[in-house]
């Protein structure tokens, strides 16, 4: 148990914010903080994934504050806002979100999975977001919501170049993992009853690129733009102390490539053949895990998913299926006192298998066994401002080197502020 000594240290370092961010695997700063999906507890940054909670999360403004990567560069920053009492909220409640990257399908920033799992990435990277515009209604006890969003990107050079007249509809050297983005998105939420809710909304993205050679003559483009996810989600308050959240999704991304002549530009060789795949990525999850409310406000949360996700290449000439069994999680959260909060959670595979198939030659490798993964967070509460940071999991053993002599880098992974009114 941390002493009140290290907690003040704690404290301390994360007023100072004395480094941030690395690339981190999971949602907004408090769910990562416990190691979790947040679609199985109830938090604010659910509106990237359930749209009609714009209507029922109330006004507040957020900073997502970058994760480093190579300092002093950072990238995945962001600024929001809810507001529901614009027009005195007969409009609706509205949300606009101001990102340097554009966010993981359903999430809210760049470097969270949406789904477990080693494939369970959004492999697009597009640095290049335009606008992400929310908006929620409540009618009684239905609720609905809306979004918009666009990421674009575009290079061009024509006149004396090293590579003659080329232009790439995309933001990044690789063409097929850095599309454009459109996306629209639809929830609805209903209240069953005065202890249960569900939740449903389905996401849908147009992702596309071009890639035109020097002669201007388009070589390459998507294959298929179609990227989706559906998922629904249930809070029923089973007992006072008991909230029980299943939870169901579906997604899937296409990858295809389509090609009509051999690439004379960058970012491949001159001549460089290539032909047309059916590339995808698609999985799904069912799960449900069971929020605890200890005391007068701590959250014990324990819950479990049986997910799959599906890469299939060169027309299926590859296949390769990630399999959990399900994969269990557990987490705490703890209010310390008015102003501090202290998280740890981890999740951890049971009966995990991942298997690969060559089908031109054809072979099979599988292989079982699963990552322990545990993350460690804090929150901090200054006036109405509360800092959420995701500690470096080797703080709590060396704490600052002041104190220990030993090193630890980057003492906060990941922080997020977060202004109610």
């Amino acid at each position: 148990m941390m002493n009140r000594r290290n907690a003040k240290i704690l404290v301390l370092g994360a007023i100072l914010m004395v480094a941030l961010p690395v690339v981190a695997l999971a949602q907004m700063s408090r769910v990562e903080g416990m190691a979790l999906q947040g679609d199985y507890i109830k938090d604010w940054s659910g509106i990237f994934s359930y749209t009609s909670q714009v209507a029922n999360v109330g006004n507040l403004v957020y900073g997502e504050l970058g994760n480093v990567n190579s300092p002093p560069a950072t990238f995945d920053r962001s600024v929001g806002a809810v507001i529901g009492n614009l027009w005195d909220g007969r409009l609706g409640t509205w949300a606009i979100h101001l990102r340097e990257q554009t966010p993981s399908l359903g999430l809210g920033d760049a470097g969270s999975n949406p789904a477990p799992g080693v494939d369970g990435l959004d492999p697009n990277v597009n640095t290049n977001e335009a606008f992400d515009l929310m908006w929620g209604k409540k009618f009684g006890t239905t609720s609905f919501g809306a979004r918009l969003s666009r990421s674009h990107g575009q290079l061009e050079i024509d006149g004396p170049s090293p590579f003659g007249t080329i232009q790439y509809d995309i933001s990044q050297f690789d063409p097929n993992f850095g599309r454009n983005v459109l996306g629209v998105g639809a929830g609805i939420g209903f209240e069953l009853s005065p202890t249960a809710n569900i939740e449903a909304n389905i996401l849908y993205q147009s992702r596309t690129y071009s890639l035109k050679d020097t002669t201007g003559t388009l070589v390459a483009e998507e294959g298929g733009p179609s990227t989706y996810q559906v998922s629904a989600r249930a809070m029923w308050q089973w007992q006072p102390t008991i909230m029980v959240v299943p939870v169901f999704k579906y997604y899937k991304y296409d990858l295809s490539t389509k090609v009509t002549g051999a690439v004379t530009s960058p970012p491949f060789p001159p001549g460089t053949p290539l032909v047309t795949e059916d590339n995808s990525l698609k999985g799904w999850q069912v799960g449900a895990a069971g929020n605890w409310t200890l005391g007068s406000n701590d959250l014990f949360v324990l819950g479990a998913t049986v997910a799959q996700n599906k890469v299939e290449l060169s027309n299926s000439s590859f296949e390769e299926t990630e399999t959990y069994m399900p994969q269990l999680f557990a987490a705490l959260e703890t209010h310390v006192n008015s102003w501090l909060t202290l998280r740890f959670g981890a999740n951890k595979g049971a009966w995990y298998k991942i298997e690969d198939k060559d089908n031109t030659v054809p072979s099979t490798v599988k292989f079982s066994g699963s990552d322990f993964n545990m993350n460690l967070g804090a929150g901090v509460k200054v006036g109405n401002l509360q800092l959420d940071a995701i500690l470096n999991s080797d703080f709590p053993n060396n704490l600052p080197y002041f104190i220990s002599g030993n090193t630890t880098s980057d003492m906060f992974t990941k922080v997020t502020a977060t202004y109610p009114w």
